[in-house]
């Protein structure tokens, strides 16, 4: 009887797994799209160099006291 909680246990992991998956947003593929995101477009990454969109680098912050 101890297998059937382990079992929906199981299948609830699944389910979350799924869910989060399915909405894990794609970068923008264009640069007008990629700026309006707040990201940067790199011009020669990607597939044959055809330009990428990343992650913007953070300012730099100064050290905590």
């Amino acid at each position: 009887m101890k297998l059937i909680p382990i079992a929906a246990a199981m299948a609830a992991l699944t389910i979350a797994t799924v869910a989060v998956a399915q909405t894990t947003p794609t970068p923008p593929a264009n640069k007008a799209d990629c700026e309006k995101a707040k990201m940067k477009w790199d011009e020669k990454g990607g597939k044959g160099g055809k330009g990428v969109c990343v992650a913007a680098t953070p300012a730099a912050q100064e050290p905590k006291k």
